[in-house]
């Protein structure tokens, strides 16, 4: 009986103990001389004194069968199905004759791929906006192992005009300032995180843009327009930011830890 059609030869070469067995043409035959050349057949190849044969190990496993996948198996189908109808796309892997660790690693990275999407989607800043938005909720950008009066014993009084002008001198030093509070302000790398407010300020002549984030660690007092303002903190360097009326603006920024109403 031939083989069935679409399967590929065995491996194994099929063995018959009970038969001689030709060493040149490879076949068996129960007579004194092959049946295809002719030769006599030696001693150690007749039947009982053959050695058995040594099996070899099969490549790529299975049956040997071509198998043959449906087009709705196929992965670029499943792909679009994860992403237009998810619950169908399951289904599908599910379903398909693919190998265990092939469905587990294609769904593994579908699933990345849709929440990096998804992410992108809700947070224009995408994978990167969300572990901001989660680190600026526990991660004060303020030294918090000092006491109140430790903290503001370090801290330098330093003009706004100095400040406003050298921003980069002053980033991460501890700082003093006297400020008048204009508005609430958003930064733009910080559009998302709202577990902390901004202020433009300026300086008491009026000249001098600063802009505050609030990340007081205590005396926080909710700022209105006007009040004047003894602020704590330490040098974050330029920022850009925007009041809620679309008006944009570049100023340096101080991380504010303690603030005390002056006025």
């Amino acid at each position: 009986m031939g083989r069935l059609l679409g399967s590929l030869a065995e491996v194994d070469e099929l063995d018959r103990p009970d038969l001689n067995k030709c060493p040149d043409c490879k076949c068996f035959f129960a007579s004194e001389k092959c049946p295809i050349c002719g030769k006599v057949c030696p001693e150690e190849m007749r039947a009982g004194n053959r050695k058995a044969e040594k099996k070899r190990r099969k490549r790529g496993g299975g049956n040997g069968r071509v198998t043959f996948v449906e087009w709705y198996h196929s992965w670029w189908f499943i792909l679009i199905m994860m992403f237009s109808f998810t619950f169908v796309g399951i289904i599908l892997l599910a379903t398909s004759p693919r190998a265990k660790w092939k469905k587990i690693l294609f769904c593994s990275v579908a699933a990345v791929f849709m929440v990096v999407s998804y992410s992108s989607f809700v947070y224009p800043g995408g994978i990167s906006g969300i572990v901001y938005e989660i680190k600026s909720v526990f991660d004060k950008p303020v030294n918090t192992s000092l006491s109140k009066e430790e903290y503001e014993a370090k801290c330098e009084y330093v003009s706004a005009e100095d400040f406003y002008r050298n921003p980069q001198k002053y980033e991460d030093k501890y700082l003093r300032l006297e400020l008048i509070v204009v508005k609430k302000a958003v930064v733009y790398e910080n559009y998302y995180a709202s577990d902390e407010d901004y202020y433009l300020c300026v300086s008491e002549d009026g000249r001098f843009n600063v802009l505050v984030r609030c990340c007081f660690v205590s005396g926080y007092e909710y700022l209105v327009e006007g009040d004047v303002i003894s602020v704590y903190g330490e040098g974050a360097g330029q920022a850009s930011a925007f009041d809620f009326e679309g008006n944009t603006f570049d100023a340096p920024c101080l991380n504010g830890a303690y603030v005390y109403l002056t006025d």
